[in-house]
């Protein structure tokens, strides 16, 4: 490799790293508000004005948790329509649908699960931010296998809160998880590529490997399925076998990029 390939190669890791440096600031940021919620909504005093802030913060979230999913879709349009126009997926519009999306999502876990659901946000949004940076830094078949990963511990967690057998929450978990395995199938059909609005986007690169992403969703699928029938106990023990599972990826692709 000559000095101008090492040039442009450092270049473009710098970019991804900016780039991922700017989601995790994103992450920083909805932590805060989480902060403030948690200290404003759920250990309020009994003062008029606390008490008027927490039933404010509840009005709020409870608009947000459906008015943020909406405006998500609606900015999933717009890069829609984004795309057909410039041939590429630009940031904003992207960023724009996580945040809207991220908004709707902690305000209905906040209002259905209370306080064990705000503990449960701070971890999920410290996931978010190291996704992101696995997006950049990583593989991005990597990235797929983490969301599969990530979203089974998530559903796992819903097993173990969501006071009923056939849980919604950990059922729309699987559904995310066979989500990402149609993509990764996509993907495996067009070599890396899909057609967007008439425009081939490349998302992975030609040679990428698919059998951990399906492994990784068929292990996360049948382990949160077994926690909605078994009940709590076992999904308690079967996080730790998925975060075993997710800790032994991040491991193997850390030593691959070497």
């Amino acid at each position: 490799m000559d000095k101008k390939q090492k040039e442009m190669q450092r270049h473009q890791e710098d970019a991804a790293l900016n780039r991922g440096l700017i989601w995790v600031a994103g992450a920083i940021v909805l932590e805060v508000l989480l902060l403030l919620v948690n200290q404003y909504y759920f250990h309020f005093n009994t003062s008029p004005q606390s008490v008027a802030i927490a039933q404010a913060l509840n009005s709020g979230m409870k608009f947000l948790r459906f008015a943020g999913i909406i405006a998500a879709v609606g900015a999933l349009v717009w890069l829609y329509t984004d795309v057909k126009k410039e041939g590429r997926i630009r940031v904003l519009p992207v960023a724009v649908a996580a945040g809207c999306a991220a908004l709707g999502v902690c305000s209905q876990v906040i209002v259905r699960f209370q306080g064990s659901g705000m503990r449960m946000l701070f971890v999920l949004v410290a996931g978010w931010a190291a996704l992101a940076l696995i997006f950049y830094l990583y593989q991005t078949e990597m990235f797929l296998a983490a969301v599969a990963g990530g979203l089974g511990i998530v559903g796992m967690w819903f097993a173990r809160n969501g006071y009923t057998p056939l849980n919604f929450y950990s059922g729309a978990t699987l559904i995310a998880i066979v989500l990402v395995a149609v993509i990764a199938f996509l993907l495996a059909k067009g070599e890396g590529s899909v057609q967007v609005a008439g425009h081939k986007l490349e998302i992975l690169p030609q040679d990428a490997k698919y059998v951990l992403i399906y492994a990784t969703c068929a292990i996360n699928f049948a382990a949160v399925g077994i926690a909605i029938a078994a009940g709590v106990v076992v999904a308690y023990y079967l996080t730790y076998a998925l975060l075993a599972w997710l800790f032994a990826l991040l491991v193997y692709y850390t030593v691959k990029m070497m």
